[in-house]
């Protein structure tokens, strides 16, 4: 009951903060370094999501591991390689879709 509690209490502090933020600080009134950065904000947010689940609990050593190639790994490849040509958002999300959906189903 308490971690419930916890967790609906950090929803409504995060929904708040975001839309008071929202509401009272449009874009337009935050200084100009601080609107070139937001730009590069949802791309480093992704990359940190991919990198963790990449990664995963066990850490750095975990990517340096010799054996057998990691499917994660070969579709991050995929989806930098298709990223840094088309510039599309899109497209790299379906590369390693693909590039996952293509190493379960084939032998």
């Amino acid at each position: 009951m308490t971690s419930t509690l916890i967790l609906l209490a950090a929803a409504v502090a995060t929904y708040a903060l975001r839309t008071v933020l929202i509401t009272v600080v449009p874009a337009h009134r935050l200084p100009a370094a601080l609107r070139r950065g937001l730009g590069h904000l949802a791309p480093a947010a992704l990359a940190a999501l991919v990198a963790t689940a990449v990664v995963g609990r066990g850490g750095l050593p975990v990517l340096f591991v010799p054996g057998p190639v990691h499917a994660a790994l070969v579709a991050l490849a995929v989806a930098a390689l298709v990223a840094w040509r088309t510039r599309n958002p899109a497209l790299p999300v379906l590369a390693a879709v693909a590039v996952l959906l293509c190493w379960e189903v084939l032998p």
